[in-house]
């Protein structure tokens, strides 16, 4: 390991971009707490933990570059100003398509964490900004599925079964989220003449789109195979309000159901259909990775899932994610498998507890590397849940920054050097983060 830490990246066409990068560095875990923070009580054992992965040797590190880059939420120009940022591409013109890579670049590759979907400005720049770099550029990128990518699927695929028992409510329950993909596919591939006269009467496309009156019965029975009683009475309570919102939405948008619906017929098109445009998002999500000592995945693990990646490892885990993406959604969704796109280590979460930290310790995960939970000051590393988490979420969607008081472009990445050191840049934090293992003796010294 290289005890120099990597230079700041030169940020190239920068005067293109509205994002404020940091121009100077700092030691990551010196900044709490938006640095770093624990989760939980402070004991002896954490502290023997830490003062063990402050060994440089217990780390392996990637083979090359690793640009980590989540949670861009349906923005274009957040992902072409995170890939300024980490100094490998140079923007030359105010679309955030005009960049390129640039001559001196090391060899990298780059992950996207998942939740490309919802939100906004617009989903379908995004997608073509990221199929621009892997056909035009060949860039080496790994597509992770997340929660928002993984359930508007699933929802899609439910089209038309409203009164499935299990599985009937995945389209309501988006609520309002659908909307604004719903007019953005409506105005970029509008209706002719024969699909408008071929839609089904606008009784008839609520009868297709929403559960009836005695599913809710029918959930409680088929549900319980996942979910607990009270799990499945939150589910039906959190339902109404986004049957609301759903409607609410669509008034908003003055979408008639019909026109709902027809979008949604266009998503299944474009996406799920062997020739669609989009189909290659489907085809390429996958639900983790492994580089080095990182585990990268788009919200978390837990003990059933540690105990399988010691078991199976990452190639079997994503063949089984893929297989499962085919089949029904509900035991995907809320079974282990779709946990590691949804948890957020709650009470009602399945648990990452010590024995699994040993499991995946077999594994040689050190750290799990994801997005899910946004951040304001960029990028954090937080022991929780038994584990070293590197939160990635740094707010990049201007809808959320709007919404959450953000000021200017998001942008922000993380970056895994093989020399040793992993880097967290963000608009939102003055100084670029430098993080290596040794620096977690300091924090074990503190405890």
């Amino acid at each position: 390991m290289s005890a120099t830490p990597p230079p700041l990246p030169d940020y190239r066409g920068r005067e293109w971009l509205s994002a404020q990068l940091p121009e100077q560095t700092c030691l990551w875990l010196d900044h709490h707490p938006h640095g770093w923070r624990l989760d939980g009580e402070a004991d002896p054992a954490l502290a023997s933990e830490l003062s063990q992965l402050a060994d440089p040797d217990l780390w392996q590190w990637p083979e090359r570059l690793v640009v980590f880059i989540t949670d861009l939420h349906a923005d274009a120009e957040a992902l072409s100003a995170s890939l300024v940022a980490t100094g490998l591409f140079a923007r030359q013109g105010p679309e955030p398509e005009n960049l390129r890579p640039v001559d001196t670049a090391p060899d990298f590759e780059i992950i996207i964490g998942g939740d490309c979907l919802d939100k906004g400005p617009a989903n379908l720049p995004l997608l073509r900004l990221i199929h621009q770099l892997i056909e035009t550029w060949h860039i080496p990128l790994t597509l992770l599925s997340g929660n928002h990518d993984l359930r508007l699927q699933l929802a899609i695929q439910t089209l038309e079964r409203p009164d499935c028992a299990r599985n009937g409510h995945f389209l309501l329950r988006l609520g309002s989220k659908i909307m604004p993909f719903c007019v953005e596919l409506l105005s970029e591939y509008p209706l002719t003449t024969q699909e408008l006269n071929n839609l089904p009467s606008e009784s008839q496309c609520r009868e297709r789109l929403l559960p009836s009156a005695h599913w809710p019965a029918r959930f409680r029975e088929a549900a319980t195979s996942h979910l607990t009683a009270a799990q499945i009475e939150l589910e039906l309570q959190r339902l109404d309000a986004r049957k609301q919102r759903f409607f609410k939405a669509a008034e908003d948008a003055s979408l008639t159901l019909q026109q709902v619906y027809a979008a949604l017929q266009r998503w299944q098109q474009l996406f799920l259909q062997p020739e669609g445009e989009f189909r290659w998002f489907i085809q390429r999500q996958q639900l983790l990775c492994q580089r080095g000592s990182f585990l990268f995945v788009h919200a978390g693990c837990d003990d059933q899932m540690a105990q399988r990646l010691v078991q199976e490892g990452t190639d079997q885990l994503n063949t089984a994610f893929q297989a499962a993406r085919q089949d029904e959604a509900f035991p995907l969704y809320f079974g282990p498998l779709g946990n590691m796109l949804r948890t957020k280590y709650r009470r009602q979460d399945p648990p990452l507890t010590p024995d699994s930290r040993v499991h995946l310790h077999q594994a040689g995960i050190h750290a799990l590397v994801h997005g899910h939970r946004n951040l304001h000051h960029g990028q954090r590393i937080t022991f929780r849940a038994n584990m070293i988490h590197f939160e990635c979420d740094a707010t990049l969607n201007q809808v959320s920054r709007w919404q959450e008081g953000l000021v200017g472009q998001g942008a922000a990445a993380t970056l895994f050097y093989p020399q040793g050191w992993v880097v967290g840049i963000s608009s939102d934090y003055t100084a670029a983060k430098y993080f290596t293992p040794q620096h977690l003796q300091s924090v074990a010294t503190r405890l």
